[in-house]
């Protein structure tokens, strides 16, 4: 007997990341929602899902919104199995100029998204038996790195939700994972640093050089298999080595650079 097609909400699955984690999604079998604002970008990630895919646009920083989205799942797809937040925007302003309107904005946008949908799904896999929820962190969650004074504490904040929601979901069945990925090669992260910088970027990484979105996606869907069903309140570093090294990336970068002159 066939098994139930599970359905799995991406939260900002339009561009980037959130995309390539909604069509790998859609590859492996879920039935997906694609969520974003853009309607015509939501439209065409929709299409490279297939016909089992539908889209809702909200903001997710309003607890409304979260909720709606996950009625929606349920109304379409029959199920709410996975939900990943991944949704977010990167914004660097020095710290002594750091506006007041670019903090509020990280905080409801990543943090309070994070907490309005991981509730508002959670609150419906407590009564249909259990499900996966994976929040998305980044590595700089864990480094001071210039610019970033609200990014790195709301990313921080994330993987402290995250271990609160595995202690009290535990019961319900419930999973909630994080995964923190070093810097992503993608159109999002060339448009803030230039392609000039991320190439630059890759000399201080360990394995020398950025991740790739389809690494990432393997890893949510590795959270959401049954060989991951004993695995909750986990950070997930896929870094290439990059918190490993820690204050050694420069190090790293400074090897990497005399490699490249001595052949």
């Amino acid at each position: 007997m066939e098994s139930k097609p599970r359905t799995a909400v991406i939260t900002g699955s339009t561009r980037g990341l959130g995309r390539e984690m909604a069509v790998q999604f859609a590859r492996a079998g879920y039935r997906v929602v694609v969520h974003g604002q853009d309607s015509a970008r939501a439209e065409e990630v929709r299409q490279l899902c297939g016909p089992q895919a539908h889209v809702f646009l909200g903001d997710l920083s309003s607890r409304e919104t979260a909720a709606q989205l996950m009625q929606f799942a349920c109304d379409r797809c029959g199920s709410l199995d996975v939900l990943v937040s991944n949704a977010g925007i990167v914004k660097m302003e020095p710290f002594l100029e750091f506006r007041e309107e670019t903090w509020n904005q990280l905080v409801a946008i990543h943090l309070s998204g994070a907490f309005f949908c991981g509730q508002a799904a959670a609150r419906i896999m407590a009564q249909t038996g259990g499900g996966r929820i994976i929040n998305i962190s980044t590595i700089a969650a864990n480094f001071g790195q210039f610019g970033f004074t609200a990014y790195s504490p709301v990313k921080a904040g994330v993987e402290a939700l995250t271990r609160v929601m595995a202690v009290e979901l535990a019961r319900h069945k419930i999973s909630v994972n994080c995964i923190a990925p070093g810097p992503v090669w993608n159109d999002m992260m060339e448009h803030l640093y230039g392609p000039e910088r991320l190439a630059e970027r890759q000399r201080t990484i360990p394995l020398g050089r950025l991740a790739a979105a389809e690494e990432v996606a393997a890893a949510a869907l590795y959270l959401c298999s049954p060989e991951a069903a004993y695995m909750t309140g986990q950070v997930l570093h896929l870094d290439g080595g990059a918190s490993a090294a820690g204050p050694f990336t420069m190090e790293v970068f400074k090897r990497a650079t005399a490699s490249d002159s001595s052949s």
